[in-house]
């Protein structure tokens, strides 16, 4: 478990600074992470790109403080995550990771987990926003059915109620691991629709699965062995001839189109 603050901050937008951020998954091995600074203006969307074992989940899973950082620091509304009672900090930050499960029971309430006080419109809003309704709304007992008994969900479609799950719980900084990685093409252009509503109005840190699906992101970071290595927008990154641009002439990111 990780250490409880003595006197909890409070965390005010939804900015999010990595402060010089180095990270080991083994307290006396080599860093993960060695020297990663980016900051994600309010209202933003962040794409980190790179090959597989590049650092982007890790990097990720620090922002909702999965773990600790070694050094430097994780800011989320101009707070150390470290400062934040964990209650407060999943206020501030959703996240929806890849090959996320659902839990056997309704698909109502799965979405409900993020928040179980929503109401019924409340819950069907948000998967409509996720573009999941009309799939949940044609089986035969609706937002009743029971995950695993009356109904299931391909990779793609349990990934939009998750989706749907984050937007309920509403908060203003939201982390999404490869939404698309297991989607089939129908469920891809779904995915992203639905990726673009969560979007609006927050603070959105995403990793890419195909570079194509980010090239209107406001800023991409690349990674590479733990670094970022450069930041900017895709027309930026493409002009430079430098990492990014080899990741797109290469044709693929971790096995997947570009």
């Amino acid at each position: 478990m990780l250490p409880v603050p003595d006197a909890p901050a409070v965390a005010e937008g939804g900015e999010v600074v990595l402060d010089d951020v180095g990270f080991a998954y083994d307290p006396h091995g080599p860093d993960t992470l060695s020297q990663v600074a980016m900051r994600l203006p309010e209202g933003t969307v962040t794409a980190l790109v790179g090959r597989s074992g590049a650092g982007k989940s890790t990097l990720a899973a620090l922002v909702p403080r999965f773990w600790d950082v070694r050094d430097g620091a994780v800011r989320v509304g101009g707070q150390d995550v470290r400062d934040l009672e964990a209650a407060a900090l999943y206020r501030s930050v959703a996240f929806v990771f890849q090959g996320t499960r659902l839990v056997p029971m309704s698909v109502r309430d799965n979405i409900r987990l993020a928040r179980p006080g929503a109401d019924d419109d409340e819950v069907v809003a948000a998967a409509r926003a996720a573009s999941i309704h009309d799939r949940i709304a044609a089986l035969p007992r609706g937002y009743d059915s029971v995950v695993g008994v009356d109904a299931s969900f391909s990779g793609g479609e349990a990934q939009r109620i998750t989706i749907a799950r984050a937007l309920l719980e509403d908060a203003p900084i939201l982390v999404l691991d490869e939404p698309t990685s297991f989607a089939d093409p129908e469920n891809e252009v779904r995915l992203q629709e639905a990726v673009a509503r969560a979007a609006e109005g927050r603070t959105v840190l995403v990793i890419a699965h195909r570079l194509t699906s980010v090239t209107a992101a406001d800023q991409i970071a690349v990674m590479e062995a733990g670094r970022v290595v450069e930041v900017g927008t895709h027309a930026e990154l493409l002009a430079r001839a430098g990492a990014y641009r080899r990741l797109w002439q290469a044709g693929h990111v971790e096995g997947g189109a570009a």
